[in-house]
């Protein structure tokens, strides 16, 4: 028999509605039942080389969430997190003191979500045991926690939340990140922009395996952020530096206050390697034979056909945003900033190097010697609708550079196939 206010005394029934009422307050995004241990560690490890694949948020129950490249860093521990009920926990990237406010560019998010949402309160950390979604079931919640973590969270920002890690198979495992945060540079000619500076690309990518040759196995994403499939890949984007990009942890919630130096498998041997980074990390890390010559050759062939296939969109999608804009209209730092694929290129350069010095010994050795394997390994790329080129041509041209990264150019000066005209628009890198 069902219960109502008739049947209770009303001081009683006023208690247990407020009970109820408080309860639903205080909902946390998930309920954190366990903690963050070794174990957990080792089980989060395994969970990314098996279940965080690249049709993660295509497919199934979390189909349809957006990401950049730094967010599917982060939401692969986010998930984790989420499934078995641990913590999760991150620096707020805006905070900077008592008072502190996102900048300018949340302004439209603050007024859809209101003055009083985690997009206009700044705290020092952000975790799962916020309570702005309270009136939503927990599935909601967690859908729209993720969106606000991706909203603040970026390359840079990825820094403070995980610490460099020793480079052997005990901790660089799956899960670690390979995080090249955007930095500001200021070689530029107005004094203004020499006080302000511009930021250059980022990037930031997963590991999530590392086979017995030692070749280690990665997902990434890329901007905008949109919903879209995680792309593998056995190349990273830079070498280790202590003032750039390296091999990182996550940092665990009771982790902030302490010393990086103090933190599990902390190790710095990264930045003081010598030789070809992705050489010296396979070698550390092979179990069997390392890669034949052919079988590396064949890899990374099919790491410049990826890399060619996944540009063609990006490129195409800059294009129409031009045409939309007006072609005579220049693209203000953000769409350039999107658009744009200064650090893309460099990735396939780097990659048509390392190919160059396999089939060559020599990072400018003769195109002309890999050009043919490409070819055959690709086919044709079709640049733009009912046109191609051969993916060896286009190799060549962004290796020497004739093709443009600028997203204010068409698409035969993007692929390098026309020399780029005269152009009032600025290049910010």
């Amino acid at each position: 028999m069902m219960i109502g206010s008739k049947d209770l005394p009303g001081q009683l029934f006023l208690a247990i509605l407020l009970t109820l009422l408080s309860g639903v307050a205080s909902a946390d995004v998930w309920t954190n039942e366990n903690h963050w241990n070794d174990d957990w560690e080792s089980r989060f490890s395994d969970w990314v080389q098996k279940r965080y694949t690249h049709d993660i948020f295509t497919k199934g129950e979390y189909a349809g969430i957006a990401h950049d490249c730094a967010d599917s860093a982060y939401f692969a521990r986010l998930l984790f997190a989420y499934e078995n009920r641990l913590p999760f926990v991150i620096q707020d990237p805006a905070y900077e003191g008592e008072g502190s406010r996102r900048g300018a560019s949340f302004d439209e998010l603050i007024a859809e979500n209101g003055p009083d949402s985690p997009y206009a309160i700044v705290e020092p950390l952000i975790s799962n045991e916020m309570d702005y979604y309270d009136h939503l079931d927990e599935k909601t919640r967690v859908r729209r926690f993720m969106d606000f973590v991706g909203a603040v969270v970026w390359t840079k920002s990825l820094i403070n939340d995980t610490y460099p890690i020793q480079l052997n198979r005990k901790w660089f495992r799956p899960g670690v990140v390979a995080a090249l945060p955007r930095s500001r540079v200021f070689q530029t000619p107005s004094p203004l922009e020499t006080m302000e500076g511009v930021w250059t690309a980022g990037h930031a990518q997963i590991v999530t395996g590392i086979g017995e040759n030692g070749v280690i196995h990665y997902l990434k994403s890329t901007m905008p952020a949109k919903v879209q499939p995680l792309r593998p890949t056995t190349m990273n984007s830079f070498s280790p530096g202590r003032e750039g990009g390296s091999f990182r942890y996550w940092k665990q919630p009771g982790h902030f206050d302490s010393p990086e130096d103090s933190l599990p498998g902390y190790g710095t041997e990264q930045f003081d390697l010598e030789g070809v980074f992705e050489d010296v990390m396979q070698k550390r890390l092979a179990r069997a034979a390392v890669e034949s010559r052919s079988e590396k050759l064949e890899r990374l062939s099919g790491e410049i056909c990826g890399h060619l296939y996944e540009r063609v969109p990006v490129v195409m999608e800059a294009w129409r945003h031009k045409l939309k804009i007006g072609e005579t209209r220049c693209m203000d730092y953000r769409d350039y900033d999107i658009h744009s694929t200064p650090t893309r290129d460099g990735k396939i350069r780097k990659t048509l190097a390392r190919l160059l010095r396999v089939a060559t010994g020599n990072e400018a050795g003769d195109f002309a010697q890999v050009a043919d394997t490409i070819d055959k390994v690709c086919g044709d790329i079709e640049y733009m609708p009912g046109e191609t080129l051969q993916a060896g041509i286009a190799s060549r041209h962004l290796l020497s550079g004739s093709a443009s990264s600028d997203p204010n150019q068409p698409p035969a000066v993007r692929w390098g196939l026309v020399a780029a005209g005269a152009s009032d628009c600025r290049s910010f890198y």
